[in-house]
């Protein structure tokens, strides 16, 4: 059943008393304390494993309800809902409800407390996550600077996922600039942060397995410039690549991603869409590198994982889609592989992925041409069926 827990209830408790408005019955559940609890609690098990669909469903249904509640309530369900705008790739929205939450606590609690100084520090360390994510990069590492001065103001030093922040947005400042050296710096703050990781919770493996991806990150960043100081013509990112320097950071790279795609499916399956970044990554570094058995390998896992992805879409919004442009890159990616290898053998194994991965895109999106990256998924769809004609099967054919 695809539907969300809150939903099953609230159906089944309608249809146990058919004289009531089911409005009426709504008001009278989630009016109850203890089951309004549960269903908060609910949207952080649906977060936790990547069921954002359900997650958004639940939190959308009982944000009412937290608002005439308020206090506690009303700020436990804006830093849900403000998570589940950021998972569905919508940061512009999930930036309002942070503001929200700043505002309704700095004018019930005050400013800083330092009884409350873990919750500010998540609510700084929610806003960096936004500001990143709409290209605010200064933005958002002066955020992170400021959930580290609330732990400082109670003689706590900076983590290793402190470190961990800053080194990532550092290197997405430095590449946008293509300045080297401070991506070889951000790397440095991000090592740090991987072996403080390892010292202080050498148990989470999630956690390293993403550090180990900000890693591959800053590698496959420094492989692009060093192919951009070779020549000045557009690049591809599915063409070799041109220099001995990138071949040594695009190397780097795909060791990085590797470590963190093997962590990620240890720990949270070969489908999850960690995994499946970590393996889109990692097949791009081996596409670079001409490892053309190994590209196969992980973006088949990437592909698989994109066909199943809930996150990124930019659900209900006419955004940017992230996911989108990932699950096109993968394909397109495959495409050249397929091409240069000569391999049409092995094209049906991906039929089911291409053709599960197109309908994901259209439930969200909707068809070509009502969305803001139309373009891109007709891009897609066309690829997609270049791949399934390929084999030069019926099955493909139909398909």
């Amino acid at each position: 059943d695809n539907r969300d827990v809150l939903s099953q209830v609230l159906d089944t408790a309608t249809r146990r008393q058919p004289g009531s408005l089911p409005e009426s019955i709504r008001i009278a559940i989630l009016g109850d304390s203890e089951i309004l609890g549960s269903a908060l609690d609910i949207v952080g098990v649906y977060l936790k494993n990547y069921e954002v669909d359900k997650a958004a469903a639940v939190i959308e249904t009982i944000m009412p309800f937290c608002r005439r509640r308020g206090g506690p309530w009303l700020i436990k369900a804006l830093n849900h809902i403000s998570t589940v705008r950021m998972k569905q790739a919508r940061p512009q929205d999930a930036l309002c409800f942070l503001e929200e939450v700043e505002q309704y606590v700095g004018s019930k609690y005050g400013p800083e407390e330092q009884e409350a100084w873990e919750f500010w520090e998540t609510v700084y360390r929610n806003f960096a996550w936004v500001m990143s994510s709409l290209s605010r990069t200064q933005d958002a590492i002066a955020y992170v600077q400021r959930a580290i001065d609330v732990k400082t103001r109670v003689g706590r030093e900076a983590s290793w996922f402190d470190h961990w922040d800053l080194g990532r947005m550092k290197a997405t400042l430095a590449l946008r600039s293509e300045e080297k050296n401070n991506i070889r710096d951000a790397q440095d703050e991000i090592r740090k942060a991987l072996h403080l990781h390892k010292q202080a919770e050498p148990e989470d493996r999630v956690m390293c397995a993403k550090i180990w991806n900000s890693l591959g990150e800053c590698a496959l960043a420094m492989g692009h410039l060093a192919e951009r100081k070779v020549g000045t013509e557009d690049l591809d990112f599915s063409s070799p690549a041109n220099c001995e320097e990138s071949r040594e950071h695009y190397q780097q790279a795909l060791q990085c991603f590797e470590e963190s795609r093997t962590l990620f499916e240890e720990t949270e399956g070969r489908l999850n869409p960690l995994t499946g970044n970590a393996a889109q990554a990692a097949g791009w570094a081996a596409v670079k590198l001409m490892d053309d058995d190994r590209a196969k390998k992980y973006l088949f896992n990437a592909l698989e994982a994109a066909s199943q992805q809930q996150s990124g879409w930019g659900d209900g919004a006419d955004v940017e889609s992230p996911a989108l442009l990932s699950a096109h890159r993968v394909v397109q990616q495959l495409l050249e592989v397929h091409k240069r290898t000569d391999d049409r053998e092995s094209l049906p194994r991906y039929f089911h992925s291409l053709e599960m991965l197109c309908y994901n895109a259209a439930q969200r999106l909707g068809m070509p041409g009502k969305h803001k990256d139309s373009v891109v998924q007709e891009a897609l769809v066309s690829s997609c069926a270049i791949l399934l004609m390929g084999a030069g099967s019926s099955s493909g054919q139909q398909r």
